[in-house]
């Protein structure tokens, strides 16, 4: 079969870039394997995390220390999927609500199902989970060998496939968006990429009242503006006019005060309900806290490395900002929120979806 792949025998890990198209055996049931799968694949997704792979930013120690631990010299990428079942282990019927010939979209993280977190319902957040594309062989090849604990069956009925092969990712934006109720708020995104966008489309479903997009990017602003952005605001056109005043000297954390007055005066002066953080940069994270309400809500999904500072540490204490911070999906209450909103055609998601974001990224 035909797979993508990382090879080490390339070369070192931060002297190449890209994946390579290679032959590889079909993977194949053995002994041991009661509780696996095969899938045939029809669709798969390329993450941003598939990206830092591809140019060597993200996720290195991890693939070459497993690939070490298997023994193995390649990696099969990809976790974003929608395939059909086509073989499965002798536990499968009976431990697990799928059949050879279903059609599934599957949880990227394996979790080990005995960690603290696992045992009290929080397994996206698991200990010792394994995520496949990075530390287990993923879905960018013909065929994959999956547990079918990680299977989510899909209706392609109702879920257009390509939309249903989205709905890992999908799944990250309605984890972040429901961590407040968002009708009648007001909702500030800042980083309007793949994600970013995703998570407008569902804030609008769900009933906000106003929101706003910011980003650096003016094509990611037009297509926030055309999938429900209220009002859009270009930060890097902010960030050049507070660079021109003479002796204003930014540091690299510090929040744009320019973009943080205009979102106060489009909110009464209030500021917003709700604040997305999407893009993971520390000015970033002070922008969103500057921008949010006395006692309004700041969801942090956007994921960079190292230290951050944060701006008067005090008054975001005194103003009672919420602080949520998100990773993946809960397994499986965001799945089953992901369907709903997917299978629902009066909301309009998966027209927006198949419009835009499938056009766009």
């Amino acid at each position: 079969m035909k797979a993508l792949i990382y090879d080490k025998n390339q070369g070192p890990w931060k002297e190449t870039q890209g994946l390579w198209m290679v032959d590889k055996p079909k993977p194949e049931l053995g002994e041991g394997d009661n509780d696996q799968v095969i899938i045939k694949m029809k669709y798969a997704g390329f993450c941003g995390s598939d990206r830092g792979i591809w140019s060597r930013s993200s996720f290195g120690e991890l693939i070459l220390s497993t690939l070490e631990k298997e023994n193995k010299d390649e990696r099969v990428v990809g976790h974003e999927l929608l395939g059909e079942i086509v073989e499965m282990g002798s536990n499968v019927t009976s431990k697990y609500d799928v059949r050879v010939g279903d059609i599934v979209s599957a949880e990227s993280h394996i979790t080990c199902g005995t960690c603290y977190q696992c045992q009290r319902g929080d397994k996206h957040v698991c200990a010792d989970d394994v995520i496949i594309g990075i530390a287990q062989d993923g879905c960018f090849a013909e065929y994959a060998k999956l547990p079918a604990s990680i299977l989510w069956k899909t209706d392609i009925e109702k879920i257009d496939p390509r939309i249903a092969a989205m709905q890992e990712p999908f799944g990250n934006a309605v984890h972040a968006t429901t961590q407040v109720d968002m009708k009648d708020k007001t909702v500030a995104v800042f980083g309007c990429g793949a994600i970013g966008s995703m998570s407008i489309i569902i804030a609008k479903g769900m009933g906000a009242k106003k929101i706003i997009g910011i980003d650096v990017n003016e094509d990611n602003l037009k297509l926030a503006k055309e999938i429900g952005a209220d009002e859009v605001i270009n930060i890097g056109t902010e960030t050049r006019l507070i660079a021109s005043v003479p002796d204003k000297v930014k540091k690299p954390w510090e929040s744009n005060e320019v973009v943080v007055q205009k979102i106060r005066e489009l909110t009464d002066g209030v500021g917003v309900d709700v604040v997305l953080e999407m893009a993971g940069f520390n000015s970033s994270v002070n922008n969103a806290i500057q921008s949010v309400r006395r006692g309004g809500h700041v969801v942090l999904f956007g994921l960079k490395s190292g230290d951050f500072v944060i701006e008067n540490f005090e008054l975001m204490i005194r103003n009672g900002v919420h602080l949520h911070s998100v990773i993946g999906r809960q397994v499986w209450d965001t799945w089953e929120m992901t369907k709903k909103l997917l299978e629902d055609n009066s909301n309009g998601i998966q027209d927006k979806l198949k419009k835009y974001v499938l056009k766009n990224f």
